[in-house]
């Protein structure tokens, strides 16, 4: 009877052996299952993501290519670079450049490359000094006509890292000869990280080089050696890097999975060529770790092998930890089909906005008999590509997704810094606060929110004379910044729904411009509310 009893212990001891071995096996096969579903999953991602970036990239270099054409074909630059007149024109044109990518200055240059005027928010003055090394650069540009914009990367003592310059010659058009440059400079991590995190190597960041393989920005930089895309002349043999960046070369987009010897161990990297006017000018990447993709799936993995006993429970809880990390990807891969598509849309529209605002700045300067009829359609023409920029530029706004960049920062400032990006009309006046507060903040996203807040106000005016009246009030934990304005009251069926995703009342509103100041407002860990009778909108920020 014992020998009978120990038997079955023995049967039932070798089953449940069997069941765990069983479990052990089929967890071992849906762990490297669900790890390369998801690598694979990530490539789609960074390839959509990259794409994207890329585009973007490339749209706000050709419009600021776009606005320093404008500027060397001006009238008052066509005579001298260094008059007063000329001087306003440079800062008016350093203030919608800025409001495309934050800009450290703009020089105009004579002949021998020196100083005759200059637009900066916080540098000092180099009028009368002469740029050294800037023609040398020039002459190394490849496959390049002399009269061709030039995107360079060049070292001063401004900043610690590289800057990114773009030249514009300026040509006259009587004699053809070129009587001058235009030099605009941008710090190369205040202009790459609007599009994605550039800081921290634990998650999914972007590195950049220009087509020089001259780093310009890596986030790890004591850990790096010469190329962030993995490619150096020290890994010849390497074939999956040497394909990768020769791929990129080539104007391709590429992906691959390799490790380098540093802190961050094995990355899939997303290469992809920036294509300026035909000519490859950044090699631009996605890199995200693998071990911060494998760390959540491992976790999934140890706490489903402690909770789970027998081999059905096992395998079921394994598929549900899979039907969740898959749900989350598509619901990623959806946000950034959606952030593409917008991309794709603002790239395929800037370009032939671009073009029909050169046209009316043409055909504005050929007007000389002042005929009023024409006068009277540029403006028009010029109202309608205003709109529309500000429509794609509220797209793109709603669809970016970069970490907050903390920094301490004067409100009053960054209010005048979006009245002078706005064209005011003049039956409409803005009182300004009387206090100030300077807090930390993401200087660009609140800049935005500040424009959309002052633009719909003027256009809730309209016509009639109005006014909005901006003040700043301060305790010891919070600052509040109120925007009132003189413009119709809001219903309040409306009022309820202002901040919702893609409402509007307005016929040529997205929907998407107080919906971004909310989020990003909520961002900051602040909290904004609109209010009628009088028309209100309150910013409260912690300090």
């Amino acid at each position: 009877m014992n020998k009978k009893k120990w038997a079955w212990y023995a049967i039932i001891f070798a089953v449940i052996i069997s069941l765990v071995i069983a479990t052990i096996q089929i967890y071992s096969i849906e762990e490297q299952n669900i790890k390369t579903s998801i690598t694979e999953n990530q490539i789609e991602i960074q390839e959509v993501i990259a794409k994207s970036i890329a585009k973007n990239i490339t749209s706000e270099m050709e419009l600021i290519i776009f606005e320093l054409e404008n500027l060397a074909k001006a009238n008052e630059l066509q005579k001298d670079t260094g008059t007063a007149e000329s001087s306003k024109l440079i800062a008016q044109t350093f203030l919608r450049i800025n409001s495309i990518s934050p800009t450290a200055q703009i020089l105009a240059l004579d002949e021998e490359f020196i100083v005759l005027s200059q637009a900066s928010k916080n540098h000092e003055s180099f009028v009368g000094a002469k740029v050294k090394g800037l023609s040398e650069l020039i002459d190394l540009e490849k496959n390049s006509l002399p009269a061709d914009p030039k995107i360079l990367s060049i070292n001063t003592l401004l900043f610690d890292e590289p800057e990114i310059a773009i030249t514009y010659p300026i040509i006259s058009e009587e004699t053809k000869e070129q009587t001058g440059t235009l030099l605009v400079t941008f710090a190369s991590s205040e202009f790459f990280k609007r599009h994605g995190n550039i800081y921290d190597v634990e998650s999914q960041f972007l590195t950049v080089t220009d087509e020089n393989h001259v780093r310009l920005i890596y986030p790890n930089n004591e850990n790096f050696e010469e190329n962030q895309l993995g490619y150096d002349p020290e890994y010849d043999n390497d074939p999956i890097l040497n394909t990768h960046m020769q791929l990129i070369l080539e104007g391709n987009l590429s992906t691959a999975i390799f490790s380098l010897d540093d802190d961050i161990g094995e990355r899939i990297s997303t290469g992809i060529p920036v294509i300026i006017n035909d000519k490859i000018e950044f090699l631009f990447a996605v890199v995200t770790p693998t071990q911060s993709i494998n760390k959540e799936i491992d976790d999934i993995i140890f706490v489903t092998q402690v909770q789970s006993i027998f081999l059905l429970l096992s395998t079921i809880v394994v598929l549900l930890a899979l039907l969740v990390k898959r749900s989350q990807s598509f619901k990623k891969e959806k946000l950034t089909v959606i952030g593409q598509l917008s991309s794709n849309i603002a790239h395929d529209i800037r370009n032939p906005l671009g073009t029909i605002k050169n046209a009316g700045v043409i055909i504005q300067k050929e007007n000389k008999d002042g005929n009023g009829i024409i006068s009277r359609e540029i403006d028009r023409i010029n109202l309608s590509v205003r709109r529309i920029s500000h429509q794609i530029e509220e797209v793109l706004n709603y669809v970016r997704t970069t970490p907050l960049i903390l920094k301490l920062y004067s409100l009053n400032q960054i209010i005048q810094e979006a009245i002078d990006t706005l064209t005011v009309p003049e039956n409409i006046t803005i009182d300004t606060p009387k206090k100030d507060a300077t807090i930390k903040i993401d200087h660009e996203k609140i800049l935005i929110v500040f424009v959309n807040i002052i633009l719909n106000a003027i256009q809730s005016i309209g016509d009639a004379k109005g006014k909005i009246n901006i003040s700043i009030d301060e305790t010891e934990t919070h600052v509040t910044i109120e925007f009132e304005n003189s413009g119709p009251n809001i219903p309040s069926k409306d009022l309820k729904r202002v901040f919702d995703t893609l409402y509007t009342t307005k016929l040529e509103g997205t929907g998407l411009g107080l919906s971004s100041c909310k989020n990003i407002i909520e961002q900051h860990k602040g909290e904004i509310t609109a209010h009628t009778n009088p028309v209100k909108f309150s910013i409260k920020l912690p300090k």
